[in-house]
Parts: structure tokens; sequence; C-alpha cells
């Protein structure tokens, strides 16, 4: 099955089943630095056969979806893996604080809106992602970001890729707003932004773009989701350990908020008796510090709004969340917060491993198709080989 998917021409999973079961959807969500947990479970997917026909990603999970969606094959996955890895990936997404120093300095000299320049990032992208307009990429991708005139997420299928992934990718504040030109939103199929206007990170109001793949979805289609935040809004009560006690925080797992007695773990097992999954927080009480907790709390408010009646929809498979991983011991710490990339290594293995776990059915003896935490219609995933190996020999860059 791997090798199937190594070369240039994969073979995608729902070209056998298109007729009856349509297609395969992949939504990836935000997370900053747990980019690397998600960049790992699609390198598991991909070594699994599992190729989607189109994709949805917000933020980090639109700079992952943008880069496999040029070539989706096992090396180019490995690939992305290691990109997260890099000492320069992570400075460029996690600056240290003398570049917020300069940036501070910039904003009050120059009147610049942001206190980091989107330059060097604009660049990477460029040269790690070969198409100019979202249009050109193998697979369909659509890019969510928050349009500040209209108030609104919007969901972008064409136009130039380097702008949508920056302005999806701007958390407001660090980097600045990017001017979009009017379109059509993708999830609307509607005109939408009739002028040129502003937008931000799209996890403001929507990281996880799980409503906009539901809307142009069919009724055989199946939608898999990577919600790789500290603090996930695609959680079940009585399914994934990143779930709160009912009375707590209705309706949002809010980051620092005790959650509950950990019994389930998105059908990985067994779960690490006694753990309570507490989603962490920037500690330090700096600006920027402040500003992202500020943007996290109210994520994860507004998010879970937005998608809570999408979650239960019977064509969605939610993958282990960050959280589900480390209550069973594949992760063995968690990251002090979103930029915290000194885990990136672990989190791309436990994002692999987790991953790989839950299409194998979990813990040994159960089924491949676990009803009480996974939707019926992953029965027609190709079982994963017991012998797939990882490249794990590789030094940090």
């Amino acid at each position: 099955m791997r090798d199937a998917v190594r070369g240039a021409n994969p073979i995608k999973l729902s070209d056998r089943h298109a007729t009856m079961h349509g297609r395969t959807i992949l939504v990836l969500g935000g997370g900053g630095a747990l980019g690397a947990y998600q960049a790992g479970g699609l390198l598991a997917l991909l070594e699994a056969g599992v190729v989607p026909d189109a994709m949805f990603g917000c933020s980090a999970g639109a700079l992952n979806a943008a880069f496999l969606a040029t070539t989706p094959t096992v090396d180019r996955a490995e690939q992305l893996r290691d990109w997260w890895l890099d000492p320069r990936t992570q400075h460029l997404l996690a600056p240290a604080g003398w570049s917020r120093v300069r940036g501070v300095a910039r904003s009050i000299t120059a009147g610049a809106r942001s206190l980091l320049d989107p330059v060097p990032l604009r660049r990477i992208i460029e040269q790690q992602i070969p198409a100019h307009d979202l249009s050109e990429l193998r697979i369909p991708l659509t890019i969510t970001t928050t349009c500040l005139d209209c108030s609104a997420p919007r969901h972008h299928r064409h136009g130039p890729i380097a702008d949508a992934l920056l302005a999806s990718s701007a958390l407001p504040g660090l980097f600045p707003p990017v001017l979009l030109p009017a379109g059509t939103d993708a999830a609307m199929h509607a005109r939408c932004c009739t002028d040129a206007h502003l937008h931000v990170d799209g996890g403001v109001l929507c990281g996880v773009p799980l409503t906009a793949a539901l809307a142009t979805a069919g009724p055989h289609d199946r939608i898999i989701v990577m919600d790789c935040g500290l603090a996930p809004v695609t959680w079940t009560h009585g399914r994934c350990a990143a779930a709160l006690s009912p009375g707590l925080i209705p309706g949002a797992a809010v980051p620092g908020e005790p959650g509950s007695q950990v019994s389930v773990a998105c059908g990985l097992a067994p779960v690490v008796a006694g753990r309570r999954y507490v989603a962490p927080v920037e500690q330090g009480r700096g600006l920027v510090e402040v500003v992202l907790r500020a943007f996290t709390v109210a994520r994860s408010v507004a998010n879970r709004v937005e998608i809570a009646n999408s979650v239960s929809d019977p064509r969605v498979l939610v993958l282990p969340h960050v959280a589900d991983a480390w209550a069973t011991g594949l992760l063995k710490d968690l990251p002090r917060g979103p930029r915290d990339f000194r885990s990136a290594r672990a989190l791309a293995d436990a994002g692999h491993a987790a991953t790989l776990q839950r299409l194998r059915g979990g813990a040994a003896g159960h089924s491949s198709i676990d009803h009480s935490s996974i939707v019926h219609c992953t029965r027609h995933l190709d079982p994963v080989p017991l012998d797939v190996s990882r490249r794990r020999s590789q030094p940090d860059r």
C-alpha cells in the first residue's frame, strides 16, 4: 500500500469507490506549532493509501494542505514532516524575543500594522509550493480566512496561493491583514466581498472549516477531520479526551479549564489511568502572550459554536486529537502552548502513531470500525498493513 502512493502517481482511495461511496474530503484545522502533529497524521494517511479528492484548510492546516496538494505522495508527506522540524520554519512561525522587539520598534517608527514582517513567510511559501493559483493544485484546495470588512469567514478555491495562505495564517497583531480580491465563497456558492477586502487568520471565526466542507459534500462523501489544536473544537462528550465536564464551559474546550477524567480517546486505547486533560495556555505576561491567550480562548468558543451541529454528521470522521495521543501515552509531554516548537518531533511522531492506530481500529482486539467513536462511512477505508515502517534516523536540522 505504501509503495502505491510513494511515487508521482498515487492511487486514490476514492477511485475504487467513487461510484457507490463518493469522495474523500480532508479538513485540516489550525494549531500553530501543532501543525507538526497534523503533518505526522497526514503521513500516516498517505502510507495507508488514503489520498483525498478535495481538501479544506485553515491557518497551519492550510499550509499543510497546500504543501501536500501539489504532489500527494508519501515522499511529499515526509518532506512536509521534515519542514515542520526545520529550525528555520520554527523561527518564522514562533519568532524569538529580539524579533518581537524589532517588530514593536518598526510598528512605532514606520506605522506598521503588525509586529512581524510577512515577507520571510511569503518567501518560504513560494519556495515550497510550486504553483501560483489555487486552481493549479493537483488536489482541489479551499483555504479559509476571516474577512475583516464582512466580519465573516470566507472560503477561497481560486486566487493567488501565497496571498490566501498568508491571510489564513495572519494572526491579528502578529502578521498584517492581507488584501484579497472579490470572489465567490466556495461554501456559500455565492458572490461575496464585492470589493477587495482585508483578511486575517481564518481561526478567528472558523479554525476548522468542517461546515464549509459539508456544504460541498454529497450524500456518500466521507469527511476526515484533523483538528490539531491544543483546545480542539471537534470533541464529543464520551468519545474524546479533550471533552469538558458539561457544567464547566458549555460548548467549548477553553484552554486552562480542567477537563473530565479521561476514559476514552477518540478510538485510541488503552488510556493511561488517572489522566485529566487540561489544555495548555500561553504562560508569559508580555503583550504577545496576552494577545495569543485571548485569541485562543475566543477561538475555542466561537469555533465550537460554528461547527457544533457539524461534528455529529454521519459522514464525518474526526481523527484523534493531541489530547487523545497524550491520554494514551503516545505523546509523553504536552507543549506549553501553540507556539512551543520544542516538542515538534515528538508531536509529529505522535500524530503519525495515533492516526495509524485509529485506522487499524485502536488497541489489539478492537474492531477496525468502532461505532462508539467512528461513524459508519469509514468502513470503506482500506486496512493499514501492520508492517508500515517509518524512517526515524534523520537527525534534527
